[in-house]
């Protein structure tokens, strides 16, 4: 990270920072499935084990024994015990063994049990099963003095363990910046000597108790050694690395890996104390789990799955003390962070953190540049636009760096430049360039729009531009062939029925919990679910959208009543609706000057497409998937297409809206079935059935004054199309309109 030294809010900043850092690695974790790697094996002290074998401390160390023979046997890379163990007495052993051989004739039964008990308990079998094993990894626990609990500082290692075959050559000056530890916490020095390999397994936690790296090696202070931590060891032994292998480059923050050749086979991400990130792959339980009781028995488990694994020996039970808190989850085995960390070496995959240099860099081109746009706007609240775009651009970046690349750049400072630099040039702005400005629009704003003057007296407050993004539903209409028939009609007599008609329609919306947008010619503009939240927009507007088509008949009977004066198309006047349900915009927008509450976004678009679009379709409400999904326990619909309208590239699945449940009309009840049969058809593209069962369907069709086609007769000309043109093996059943 980039420190400042003597900055009091650095360690804050720090904080932020590792939030940051968390977020991102559980956002990349999150896309991995449970037991989904099975190269590095954990072979998990867990609940049916510990039914099975009794309680866990109580285990005779013959258990781990047989375990390490049975698992050495299937050739693995390397097994590892992420456990302390202490040795424990064999007074009982030793009393069964001499009663045993004591008995002069003793009962075959009591024979048969003392020998079980004595080839299950044997306190030797673990020692010399690890000795004999050449992939047998053991845990050392490093800590520090403890004088409250008369734990004291080591001058040397204990007398008792030999160590020469596990410690590393490093010079002293780099050993001193590599994490220290001033005791060695095991006791039973005779399994270590014993085992071909031993590394610590301290996983030292930031100062917010959460493990996000893990050390490379540990200096024990008292007589001078580095030890490599427990997954380095196994890896050492893996990779072929020697003793005189860890290369550390301290000015280029790197571990390099050299084997006995020569040839550097890792070079690894460091911090300033030799600490690598761990790469989690994954949430707990990424890695394959398998229960103890299966392990150490040849009969359950056949050796030979353990050919080139590496297993981990460990528990996810809370009781035994071994769950860590992560930047994944909060409670996560211990184990499985070895296994993360070996994982990541072995597969050469490591998180990489920005240098010093990167991240002042990309500080100051950033503020920078964030300044400097602030500045173009004329108006300084655009500024701050400009700053959420950037800020979220950086997001954006930062992420997808990390996802893709598991490149960490800093998000909080870089964040912080750039808002210091924009208030900065908004301060400057407001307060001195903007002066007189505000002093004429304070004396003229009696001149603005009388609604937003009423608004100003009634908050108290000054109307502003901008909005709020929520989820909302849009609302289009307009009439049907509205510019055929108003060509044939007066000025006065047009204006009159628009009047009429939009009455009706607005009276219906605004009793229904609708907004009025605006008027566009005999379009209406509207939305559901601001400025006040409404609790089922989406089924409100389906309600108004089939009262107004209901509407639509006392109206078109009144206008035939009055016989010659409306041209003939106004008797069988129709409306086209369009609906959908998605993030928009509402809020004030226009000009300082004069500006309405409107809505704008992606989602008032595609409403206007499914208006546009239903004539093609000769339905008259078109309603999008996102509308569907939320009535669809209360609205009877046809689907009808997956499509992408004009001015998008994402497919949009739609229905005809047809009424409420249980109010449409009889004839729905066997069109609706046959027509979704069809349309299976017509998406299996079999052409020569779907075109025959729509021609079924199309019989059914309300074919009413006014109507030029309908969604059968439609998929009858396209599926013709498509058999002349077939789409190909591959066609997702998307269909592309061509126009509006």
């Amino acid at each position: 990270a980039t420190r400042i030294s003597g900055f009091v809010l650095t360690d804050l900043i720090d904080g932020y920072e590792y939030k940051s850092y968390d977020t991102r690695m559980k956002s990349r974790a999150s896309f991995s499935e449970e037991a989904s790697i099975d190269d590095v094996v954990i072979i998990d002290i867990e609940q049916n084990s510990v039914e099975s074998l009794g309680n866990y401390h109580e285990w005779p160390h013959a258990y781990h024994g047989q375990l390490t023979d049975v698992v050495s046997s299937g050739n693995p890379k390397a097994l590892i015990f992420d456990i302390i163990f202490d040795e424990k007495g064999a007074d009982n052993y030793y009393l069964v063994d001499a009663l045993a051989s004591n008995q002069t004739e003793p009962s075959p039964e009591l024979q048969q049990a003392a020998d079980q008990y004595l080839a299950n308990s044997d306190p030797t079998q673990f020692v010399r099963s690890t000795s004999k094993s050449t992939v047998a990894h053991h845990a050392l626990v490093f800590e520090n003095s403890d004088s409250i609990n008369f734990l004291y500082a080591m001058d040397q290692l204990p007398e008792a363990y030999d160590a020469k075959n596990h410690v590393l050559d490093i010079s002293p000056e780099i050993a001193e910046k590599l994490p220290t530890a001033e005791r060695l916490g095991n006791t039973y020095f005779d399994l270590l000597t014993s085992a071909h390999g031993a590394g610590a397994a301290n996983f030292p936690q930031d100062e917010d108790g959460i493990i996000r790296r893990a050390p490379t090696a540990i200096h024990f202070k008292g007589s001078g050694e580095v030890f490599p931590t427990l997954a380095f060891s196994a890896v050492m032994d893996i990779l072929g690395i020697p003793a005189n292998g860890f290369l550390y480059d301290f000015d280029n923050h790197l571990l390099r890996l050299r084997d006995s050749t020569g040839t550097t086979v890792r070079e690894i991400p460091i911090d300033e104390q030799g600490r690598m990130y761990v790469n989690y792959y994954g949430m707990f339980k990424t890695f394959y789990y398998i229960p103890y009781m299966y392990c150490f028995d040849p009969e359950m488990l056949d050796p030979s799955y353990w050919d080139g694994k590496v297993a981990l020996v460990g528990s996810s039970l809370p009781g035994l003390m071994d769950l860590r808190n992560t930047p994944v989850q909060e409670t996560f085995a211990g184990v499985e962070i070895h296994a993360n960390v070996i994982h990541s070496i072995l597969q050469n995959e490591f998180v990489k953190r920005t240098s010093n240099r990167q991240n002042f860099l990309s500080i100051l081109l950033l503020a920078v540049l964030i300044g400097t746009l602030s500045a173009v706007p004329k108006k300084p609240f655009w500024g701050f636009l400009i700053l959420g775009l950037g800020v979220i651009g950086w997001q954006l970046f930062s992420y997808s760096q990390f996802l893709e690349h598991r490149f960490m750049w800093e998000v909080v400072r870089p964040t912080l430049s750039m808002a210091l630099a924009q208030l900065g040039i908004f301060s400057y702005i407001f307060l001195v360039l903007d002066k007189d400005k505000r002093f004429l629009k304070n004396t003229f704003g009696t001149y603005i729009s009388p609604k937003l003057i009423e608004q100003m007296i009634d908050e108290k407050t000054e109307p502003q531009l901008g909005g709020v993004e929520a989820i909302h539903t849009a609302f289009f209409t307009d009439i049907q062939s509205f510019s055929v028939f108003s060509e044939k009609m007066s000025a006065t007599n047009l204006v009159e029925l628009l009047n009429s008609y939009l009455s009706d329609m607005t009276t219906i919306l605004l009793e229904n919990q609708g907004t009025l947008d605006k008027y566009i010619g005999d379009a209406i503009v509207a939305f559901f679910g601001a400025p006040m939240p409404v609790k089922d927009h989406q089924y409100w507007a389906c309600v108004t959208a089939l009262k107004m088509q209901a509407q639509l008949y006392p109206l078109r009977q009144k206008w035939e009543r009055e016989g010659d004066r409306w041209p003939e198309e106004v008797h069988t006047l129709q409306n086209r609706i369009g609906i959908h349900t998605g993030t928009m915009v509402t809020g004030n927008m226009g000009s300082t000057h004069r500006m309405n509450y409107t809505m704008m976004g992606d989602t008032v678009n595609i409403a206007a497409r499914l208006e546009s679009s239903a004539k093609q379709y000769g339905v008259y409400t078109h309603i999008s998937e996102d509308t569907y999904n939320a009535v669809k326990d209360q609205m009877t619909v046809r689907e009808l297409d997956k499509v992408i309208v004009i001015g998008r590239s994402i497919p949009v699945q739609t229905y005809e809206l047809i009424a409420e449940k249980g109010q449409e009309p009889d004839l729905y009840k066997e069109l609706l079935p046959r027509f979704h049969d069809a349309l299976e058809l017509y998406k299996k593209q079999e052409w020569d059935l779907a075109i025959a069962a729509f021609e079924t369907v199309e019989k059914l069709e309300d074919m009413f004054p006014g109507r030029k086609t309908n969604p059968s007769r439609v998929y009858m000309d396209r599926c013709a199309h498509l058999k002349q043109n077939p789409p190909g093996n591959d066609w997702d059943g998307i269909w592309i309109l061509t126009s509006k």
